[in-house]
């Protein structure tokens, strides 16, 4: 089962970190849980290291958070990716998904999942 934790912070962030098993078992509560009715701030830190297993609808839920995200204007900074998901991520060609973000490389330029820059 997947474990979720949303922090709304006052520098005008959230903070998604995920967890556990990303599956099919756990994708509809996931969905109408956390990601139905989410709220975000103009910057939405994610925090997938804990992600320890993830199958097909574990990814469309991780894509439906980014295209959320992006419909709510906030940016996205992705620090942290588990072995499971990058490797998900390489053999399926995703790595404009979960390509991480370093904050110590300022000539990065922020994408959204559509190309476009922000």
């Amino acid at each position: 089962m997947a474990e979720i934790k949303i922090t709304q912070k006052r520098n005008n962030s959230t903070e998604i970190t995920i967890s556990g098993e990303l599956t099919i078992y756990c994708a509809m509560e996931f969905y109408q849980q956390h990601l139905q009715a989410i709220k975000l701030k103009a910057l939405t830190i994610l925090n997938l290291s804990g992600i320890d297993e993830i199958d097909t609808a574990g990814i469309q839920l991780l894509i439906m958070l980014f295209k959320e995200i992006n419909k709510q204007q906030s940016q996205c900074q992705l620090n942290s990716v588990s072995n499971v998901l990058q490797e998900y991520s390489n053999i399926f060609r995703l790595e404009h998904y979960f390509t991480l973000h370093n904050p110590h490389d300022e000539s990065l330029d922020k994408t959204s999942s559509k190309g476009e820059e922000k």
